[in-house]
């Protein structure tokens, strides 16, 4: 296999691709499906990206859970009802941290700082047709924020679910009919 997940690039430096990674697996395997044109529908999951393939047997959308980030492990805060071949990927807080002194500490850093970023948001859902680009914008729009991250997604036509340290939740215009708030704790 000639996809990897680090290059070294001199003697002193390594690329972690490990980021987008799971975004890239998503892209290979959409890829692999066309060529075997044999499967007309499949959902697919890579740790925090998914890919949605085709179309169910029945033609009903696909509903993937946007999971509660202060809530138990696969505990859903809302659900996006979406149609056709499309990449879905989430970054936030809840994953790799710890606590300490009451403050959390998360494994997304801000590239400006080097500390877990600090943007106020604690999720953020990213749809997009392109795996790497779902995968990748998801981490970049939790450090930039809400204001900038929605800017970002414009630029590359996709769109977004935000999740701020409030629980208020901003769904970007794409999105406002395919999202649905499950968890009353959540306000939009």
């Amino acid at each position: 296999n000639d996809r990897v997940s680090s290059l070294d690039i001199g003697d002193k430096f390594t690329l972690d691709l490990g980021a987008v990674v799971k975004g890239i697996a998503c892209d290979v395997v959409q890829d692999d499906l066309k060529k075997q044109n044999e499967v007309s529908g499949a959902v697919i999951a890579v740790g925090g990206s998914i890919l949605l393939y085709g179309s169910k047997a029945d033609g009903s959308d696909w509903n993937v859970a946007v999971q509660n980030p202060r809530g138990q492990d696969g505990e859903a805060m809302g659900v996006l009802s979406l149609s056709g071949t499309t990449n879905v990927s989430t970054s936030g807080d809840d994953e790799k941290y710890f606590m300490q002194n009451g403050k959390r500490y998360h494994h997304i850093l801000d590239p400006s700082t080097g500390y877990p970023a600090e943007s106020s948001l604690i999720s953020v859902t990213v749809v997009s047709d392109n795996g790497l680009l779902s995968d990748g914008l998801s981490t970049a729009c939790f450090v930039l924020g809400k204001e900038k991250g929605e800017r970002l997604l414009e630029t590359y036509g996709a769109e977004g679910v935000f999740i701020d340290q409030n629980k208020k939740v901003t769904v970007t215009k794409g999105l406002k009919d395919k999202f649905t708030i499950l968890n009353e704790e959540y306000t939009e």
